[in-house]
C-alpha cells in the first residue's frame, strides 16, 4: 500500500500486465505440514488449508461482515485456494504493519494480503507473487474544510494506517506535515471527522469505498499517481508456493473469474 525502485521488482521476477480499473489490474516457518499435493514441493501451515493473514478493515479488499471476511482479495484468495485444491482460511484480523514480519517469521500463516504493495523493503523480507492489483494513493478531507489542494496541508496533521505506503507518501511529500498513525482505517476516518487530523493519506480504492459508503461528509481531493502494485506475500522459505500461486493467478485471469471479482467489488 509506495513504489520505489522498479529494478528490484523486476529482479524479483514480478511480471505485470495490467489494465487500470478502479486501480486494479484486469486481464489476460515454524511448524509446517505437507500439502495434500506433496509433489508440488510447497508446504502449508495446516494441511489442506491456505492460511491467510490480513487486516480485515481495508475494504473493498478485506472487511468483516459480522464475523465473516469479505472483499475483493477475500474472494480472490478463495479462487486461488480452489485452484490449489485446498481451502482458504483467514486468521483473525492482523495489524497491517505486522503482516509481512509474520510471513517472514513463519509458523502462523502461509500468505499475507491486505493491499500489500511490492517495494524494496518488503522484498528483503518476503517473496511476492505476480501483481494482483494496480493502485494510486489519495488525499481525503472533510467536504467543508476548505482544503482543495495538497499544498494546503503544509504543517497540518495527516492520518494514515501505520506501516502503509500512504502514510509513507504523506510523510515524505507534504512539507512540515505532522503524521498521526492508526492501527485501523476506521479509526483514521473517525479521527478526521472528530477534528483530530486534517486529512487522510490512503490507497485510492479504499478512500473511494469509505467516502461512497460510510463517510459521505468526506471527499477525495487528490489521486496521486504512485503506480503501486499489490501482490500476495509469501515466505522466502516456500518458493514453490509462490510459483503455485502465480499459476493459479494466471488461471483465474484466463477463465474470467478475476474480471467477475473486479465487477463485483471495484466498480
Amino acid at each position: 500500500m509506495n513504489i520505489k525502485k522498479w529494478g528490484a521488482i523486476i529482479a524479483a521476477g514480478v511480471l505485470a500486465s495490467s489494465l487500470a480499473l478502479f486501480g486494479c489490474s484486469s486481464n489476460d516457518q515454524g511448524s509446517t505440514s505437507s500439502t495434500s499435493g506433496t509433489d508440488s514441493g510447497y508446504t502449508l501451515i495446516n494441511d489442506g488449508k491456505l492460511t491467510v493473514a490480513a487486516s480485515l478493515d481495508f475494504p473493498p479488499f478485506e472487511n468483516l461482515n459480522g464475523d465473516k471476511p469479505e472483499g475483493f482479495e477475500v474472494d480472490l484468495m478463495g479462487l486461488l485456494a480452489e485452484e490449489l485444491g485446498v481451502e482458504s482460511n483467514y486468521l483473525p484480523s492482523t495489524k497491517f504493519d505486522t503482516i509481512v514480519p509474520l510471513i517472514q517469521t513463519g509458523g502462523k500463516a502461509d500468505v499475507g494480503v491486505s493491499g500489500i504493495t511490492i517495494n524494496d523493503e518488503r522484498l528483503e523480507q518476503v517473496d511476492f507473487t505476480d501483481p494482483i492489483c494496480d493502485v494510486n494513493q489519495s488525499i481525503t478531507v472533510l467536504k467543508d474544510a476548505g482544503v482543495t489542494d495538497v499544498a494546503q496541508l503544509e504543517g497540518k496533521k495527516v492520518g494514515g494506517q501505520t506501516g502503509t505506503t500512504g502514510y509513507e507518501w504523506a510523510a515524505e511529500n507534504i512539507k512540515d506535515v505532522e503524521m498521526v498513525g492508526f492501527d485501523e482505517m476506521t479509526a483514521v476516518f473517525a479521527a478526521l471527522q472528530s477534528g483530530q487530523i486534517d486529512a487522510i493519506a490512503v490507497d485510492w480504492p479504499v478512500a473511494n469505498y469509505y467516502v461512497k459508503t460510510a463517510y459521505t461528509d468526506c471527499e477525495i481531493i487528490k489521486e496521486i499517481p504512485t503506480g503501486e502494485q499489490y501482490a500476495i506475500a509469501v515466505s522466502k522459505e516456500n518458493p514453490e508456493l509462490t510459483k503455485a500461486l502465480n499459476k493459479a493467478i494466471k488461471a483465474v485471469r484466463e477463465n474470467g473469474k478475476y474480471d467477475e471479482l473486479v465487477a463485483t467489488w471495484l466498480q
